[in-house]
């Protein structure tokens, strides 16, 4: 993996803020921070006033700490005021549980627009220019979209549970290459078989039975199949369970048939090196790039842009979030080299991801995604497109509906792990108000419930262990603490149960006393 790396945010209104990595601060602060602070020179804070924000930082629970270390760009819309305003979250973000049903019940009603803007009473701008880039690249959709339960607790663990949850490692190769044919290698090596182009079509009961029938490649049959365990996402489960006849019988009431799922396209492209190599770069595994000089500075602080909707006001970006790579330096294979031989080609590659990307996977050619790609990166970088000449080669993939879509309801659709005796179930969106983990993590959390499920119900010896989500910190502690007392003595949000901002519920107060 590459060293903890840094992301610059892009708004529609261009560059917002680069958030810093602070981890890496987490062995800096064993000491207590009051003590530190009779310690300090305060000469010295006077000549480095950003002493005395960081100090303030160590004092602040998560995200709060990130709010005030994130390096917001001068010109940014952004004001104190604006930025203050995040305050109003806390009382939600403290009040839901990340793995309690009753919450999931409570904010999976509401949409993540609704609580951001009518509850937290957060402002407008700082929706628009920092909340609402957010969803569109975490739970990959907008907040119209999104249910308010999904986008608390995929913030909780990508940004908020801790300080440097934000923080991320990024994989220095394909991640196939790097981890899944390592992984796969081990299995086999251990007796497991493992069959590619093998679609599962269909499973069925066997008469006087407790085994099952599968069906692969509609035409080729598994007799005697003791357990199966779906590992796929909600939208492939919606296909595959008009065949399932096993499934439908469960007694879990489970509605497939309303599961969505966002699509998503990705885009690398190789490009002619330029002669010029830009060194000195930050934030990435490697510090150059051949990239074209005007694009690599604008990228000079982090290898990683993330981009909201409606960048540059292109059509196919209006509700489409994406992010920015530079890997020559972040893959070691492609890092910047002058020798040229007859498996390396120097060139600079550029990959850029799009999700909620229907508009764009919908285009008739790689050729157009690609320069659709060159026109959002220029857009966000505020730099001159790449002429799409300079593309030596192109690679298009095109994900239609293949990522979960956590709508609003959306977690009464996810199933538990376990169906019946048999039958499991593994992905990132099931047992939602389980395990509190996201995305891969959350999909590796279920697999192994499955397993550990499956080796109960039949008698095996399973040797694993699922790591705990990580624990409140105490400030988190103490806010859940305070969020409860208030849900027992104050009022909550009209038709929602969830607890408005101070500010918001002073707002009802003093309309009911004007009515």
């Amino acid at each position: 993996l590459t060293p903890y790396t840094p992301s610059i945010l892009v708004s529609q209104s261009g560059r917002q803020a680069l958030a810093p990595v602070l981890g890496a601060r987490e062995n800096e602060q064993d000491m207590d921070t009051f003590s530190s602070l009779k310690d300090l020179d305060y000469v010295d804070l006077m000549k480095d006033p950003s002493q005395i924000t960081k100090t303030l930082a160590d004092l602040l629970p998560p995200p709060l700490d990130v709010a005030l270390l994130s390096e917001f760009e001068p010109g940014s819309p952004l004001t104190n005021l604006d930025r203050i305003s995040g305050v109003g979250l806390l009382g939600a973000w403290a009040d839901f549980e990340q793995e309690s049903a009753e919450s999931w019940a409570r904010y999976d009603k509401v949409s993540a627009e609704n609580l951001f803007r009518s509850a937290a009473g957060i402002t407008p701008t700082l929706y628009k220019e920092l909340v609402s880039p957010l969803l569109h690249v975490l739970p990959m959709t907008p907040g119209y979209d999104c249910s308010a339960a999904a986008a608390l607790s995929c913030f909780h663990v990508f940004a908020l549970q801790s300080r440097g949850a934000f923080d991320v490692r990024w994989c220095r190769g394909a991640i196939s290459e790097k981890i899944f044919n390592p992984w796969a290698e081990q299995m086999q090596s251990s007796g497991v078989e493992i069959r590619g182009s093998s679609k599962v079509t269909a499973l069925s009961n066997i008469k006087d039975s407790e085994k099952f029938k599968l069906t692969i490649n509609e035409n080729e049959t598994i007799e005697d199949v003791d357990a199966v365990v779906f590992a796929v996402g909600a939208t492939s489960m919606k296909k595959l369970v008009k065949d399932c006849p096993p499934v439908e019988e469960v007694s879990e009431p489970t509605d497939f048939a309303r599961a969505r799922g966002v699509t998503c396209v990705a885009v690398r492209l190789f490009l002619r090196p330029h002669e010029t190599v830009t060194k000195n770069l930050l934030g990435g595994m490697h510090s150059e790039s051949q990239l074209p000089p005007d694009v690599a500075n604008a990228m000079k602080d982090s290898p990683v842009i993330v981009c909201g909707p409606n960048v540059g006001s292109i059509e196919q970006l209006a509700e489409t979030g994406f992010c920015i790579y530079d890997l020559q330096r972040m893959h070691d294979e492609f890092a910047v080299s002058t020798e040229k031989t007859e498996t390396n080609v120097p060139c600079a590659v550029l990959e850029v991801d799009f999700f909620r990307a229907d508009l764009i996977a919908n285009l008739n050619s790689d050729q157009e995604v690609a320069e659709l790609a060159l026109r959002a990166v220029a857009a966000a970088l505020d730099v001159e497109p790449i002429d799409s000449d300079q593309i030596l080669d192109v690679a298009v993939v095109r994900a239609r509906d293949a990522v979960s879509h956590f709508s609003v309801g959306s977690s009464f659709l996810c199933p538990s792990v376990k169906l019946a005796k048999g039958i499991y179930m593994s992905g990132d969106w099931v047992d939602r108000a389980g395990h509190a983990s996201w995305s891969t993590e959350k999909a590796v959390v279920t697999g192994r419930q499955a397993a550990e499920a499956l080796s109960k119900d039949f008698g095996l010896k399973c040797e694993t262990t699922i790591i705990p989500a990580a624990p409140d910190t105490e400030q988190l502690s103490t806010l859940r603490k305070v969020a409860k007392l208030f849900r027992d003595i104050l009022p909550t949000m009209p038709g929602s149960n969830i607890p408005p901002a101070p500010w918001v519920l002073l707002n009802q107060i003093t309309s009911s006393f004007r009515r």
